[in-house]
C-alpha cells in the first residue's frame, strides 16, 4: 500500500489552552477517563463526569470535592456550559453519540476514534513552565510517548527552576527603561548553559539586573 501524501495529514494548528476555571466534562467513568480527568485537574479545569459507573480513583476524587460526578448517562444538557469535551468510554457508539449531542462548535476529543473530533491530545513533557508537546498525528502514540521521554532526559528538572529565573527576568526586563538592544543583549546572557544548572549564578545574574531595573 503506498503512503499517503503527509502534505495532507498535518492541517491542525498547535495550541496551549488556559484552563483554570473551566468547565471540562468527560463523559466515562474508567481508566482512560481517568488519565484525561488528572490533566485536566493539574489544568485547574472544574471537571464534570458523566458516567453511570466509576473506577474507585474516580470517586474519591468526588468524595474530596475535586470533580462532579453525575451518576448517569450523557445528554445534550450535559454539555451546555461546556469549554472542552473529552469522550472517554469503553464503548464507541457512546463515544459516537457524544459528538452528535454536543454538536460541531465545541472542543471535543474522542480517544477511540480521533478523526470524530477537533483536537487530540499530545505526549506532555513538562519541566517547570517549559511544556513541549509530541504528536505523530495519529500514526503511533507509542512513538510520541518515546520521543516525549527522549526529551525529559534532554531537559533535566534543573529546567524547572531555571524556566522560572527566566520569566523572572523578563518580567523586570519589562520594566527597564533600556533601550531594545541593552535588553536583547541581556536576554540572550541569560541563555548561556552556565544558568541552567546552577541557582546561584541565577541569584548573582537577578541582583545584578534589580539593580539595573531599580
Amino acid at each position: 500500500m503506498k503512503p499517503r501524501d503527509s502534505r495532507r495529514l498535518c492541517k491542525v494548528y498547535p495550541i496551549v489552552l488556559e484552563l483554570k476555571g473551566k468547565q471540562a466534562v468527560v463523559v466515562g467513568g474508567g481508566t482512560v477517563a481517568f488519565r484525561k480527568i488528572q490533566g485536566l485537574l493539574e489544568a485547574g479545569a472544574f471537571v464534570q463526569v458523566i458516567s453511570p459507573e466509576a473506577i474507585e480513583e474516580i470517586r474519591s476524587l468526588h468524595a474530596a470535592n475535586r470533580l462532579m460526578w453525575k451518576q448517569k448517562k450523557a445528554e445534550p444538557m450535559d454539555y451546555e456550559h461546556a469549554f472542552i469535551i473529552f469522550a472517554a468510554t469503553n464503548d464507541p457508539e457512546a463515544n459516537q453519540q457524544v459528538t452528535r449531542q454536543a454538536g460541531p462548535n465545541r472542543l471535543i476529543n474522542v480517544v477511540d476514534q480521533p478523526s470524530l473530533g477537533n483536537f487530540t491530545v499530545p505526549a506532555v513533557a513538562r519541566r517547570g513552565r517549559l511544556l513541549i508537546a509530541v504528536s505523530t498525528g495519529g500514526a503511533s502514540p507509542i512513538l510520541a510517548k518515546r520521543i516525549r521521554n527522549d526529551l525529559l532526559d534532554a531537559y533535566p528538572e534543573d529546567y524547572a527552576a531555571y524556566t522560572e529565573f527566566l520569566f523572572y527576568c523578563r518580567e523586570k526586563l519589562k520594566k527597564w527603561k533600556a533601550s531594545p538592544d541593552e535588553k536583547q543583549k541581556l536576554l540572550l546572557e541569560m541563555l548561556d548553559e552556565q544558568y541552567v544548572h546552577s541557582v546561584e549564578k541565577q541569584q548573582s545574574f537577578i541582583h545584578i539586573l534589580e539593580q539595573k531595573v531599580t
